[in-house]
């Protein structure tokens, strides 16, 4: 792995990240776990594969000229990287390699528009991807109505909005819903708003209400809040859903009990009881000093899913966008993955819950 070609009887691949700038410490993240896949760091033959980096920055702009000069210059089978919060850099990105046949996988924290026939495959945790899994889990549970309590802030409004169009196809009824502004500190006025006319009450304690959950599609750090708000209005037997955000210490250390039982997502369980897991945790850990998150188990996964595929004999572009569209249940550090054609990602993530103060996998 370098910043030139490699080997001529090698397969290349670009690495396209933002190195320098805001997203520096992600793209680093990112690197590490390349490297890993690739064999960098342990004895023994490594994939047939070559690296070539180039660094973007803060510069989005300078993406489809990198894309040209690897395409040109080094004919990459692939690419793997162009992180990003918002929609531009997918977009810039992708209407570049969509131009040039050159299939991707990319991480931004956008959705990506469904395309026939794309060459651009985003291998990230989706908003429409937690709320399928916390469906999931309430309809395997037996949980029929929920309230939302969302920010008033893009995540927290597209949050919502799907959770509430896909609910019923699961059998979920949404019967309550509150917004706040993301600036709130202070939840005693919502929290109260919600539960209020909620049940039969004596003068200090709820007796009944009309929901069993409460999606907070928020940081680990207000749900807390929120659910210690909860415990103090004596309002017991509520289950709080929430979204990969919650997937911090912080979030047990702050709730402590007033998040017992709670029912929300990982992007990456380090504690899970899976082999495959366990080895990268332990391999990653020891050769970095500290543990992988969601960001080096997904570059993890889209690196070993590209040397799989560099094990057929006559390896092309057309060849891996066909192999990539049809991809089905691969059993990789973050989750279960499939693609359609479109580029629609499914991926089967962790749940998790709190019991007795301790974090455990669940299977529903």
């Amino acid at each position: 792995m370098n910043n030139d070609i490699g080997s001529a009887t090698r397969n290349t691949v670009g690495l396209v990240l933002p190195l320098s700038g805001k997203w520096e410490s992600v793209s680093q993240r990112i690197l590490r776990a390349i490297e890993m896949a690739g064999g960098v760091f342990t004895p023994g033959p490594t994939p047939n594969v070559e690296y070539i980096i180039r660094d973007y920055g803060n510069n989005e702009d300078s993406i489809p000229s990198i894309i040209k000069d690897l395409d040109e210059n080094y004919k990459v089978t692939a690419i793997i990287g162009l992180v990003g919060v918002g929609e531009r850099t997918s977009e810039i990105a992708c209407k570049e390699l969509q131009t040039r046949h050159i299939p991707a996988f990319i991480f931004p924290q956008a959705e990506l528009p469904p395309q026939d026939g794309t060459y651009c495959f985003r291998n990230f945790i989706t908003i429409d991807i937690q709320v399928k899994s916390l469906l999931n889990a309430a309809r395997s549970m037996g949980i029929t109505k929920f309230a939302v309590m969302s920010p008033n802030d893009r995540f927290g409004k597209t949050f919502s909005e799907k959770f509430q169009r896909l609910a019923p196809a699961y059998g979920v009824n949404v019967v309550r819903t509150t917004v706040y502004s993301p600036q709130n500190v202070d939840f005693k006025q919502q929290v109260g708003s919600l539960f209020s006319g909620t049940g039969k009450k004596t003068s200090s304690t709820v007796k009944s209400i009309d929901f069993e959950a409460l999606l907070i599609p928020d940081t680990s750090a207000n749900a807390a809040m929120v659910a210690s708000y909860i415990s103090l209005m004596k309002i017991k037997d509520i289950r709080l859903f929430g979204p990969i955000l919650w997937d911090t210490p912080d979030f047990l250390k702050a709730g402590g009990r007033y998040v017992e039982n709670a029912i929300y997502l990982s992007g990456y369980y380090q504690g899970s009881i899976l082999s495959t897991v366990q080895e990268f945790n332990h391999t990653f850990s020891h050769t970095f000093k500290y543990p992988p998150s969601v960001w080096e188990a997904s570059a993890y996964d889209s690196a070993t899913i590209l040397q799989k595929f560099f094990q057929s004999k006559q390896p092309s572009r057309e060849a891996l966008q066909e192999y990539l569209a049809n991809l089905k249940n691969y059993h990789g550090v973050s989750g279960i993955t499939s693609f359609s054609s479109d580029g629609t990602l499914e991926k089967s993530i962790y749940l998790l819950t709190i019991k007795d103060g301790a974090i455990y996998e669940i299977h529903p």
